[in-house]
């Protein structure tokens, strides 16, 4: 089954739902820190990131992401390498 890569605002959209973040106020640039985005918050994006787009990700394929904007390039990546 191919996979296509979800697209930044449906990537911003599922962050703002699972971490109880204002859909509006998020930009690529924002650190995950700055956001209040926890481990726990990450992982439940990782879980919807699955179950919506059947992308497999580990949390240590997303070590180093400071920013939303890293954090939606490796998703994004990784649905590429998958499709």
């Amino acid at each position: 089954m191919a996979v296509t890569p979800p697209t930044d605002d449906q990537l911003f959209d599922l962050i703002a739902e699972e971490a109880l973040l204002d859909r509006a106020t998020l930009n690529r640039d924002m650190t995950l820190e700055a956001v209040g985005m926890t481990s726990l918050d990450v992982i439940s994006v990782l879980f919807e990131v699955e179950d919506k787009f059947g992308i497999q990700v580990e949390e240590s394929e997303l070590e180093g992401a400071k920013t939303l904007g890293d954090l939606i390039d490796r998703l994004q990546a990784k649905a590429s390498a998958e499709a």
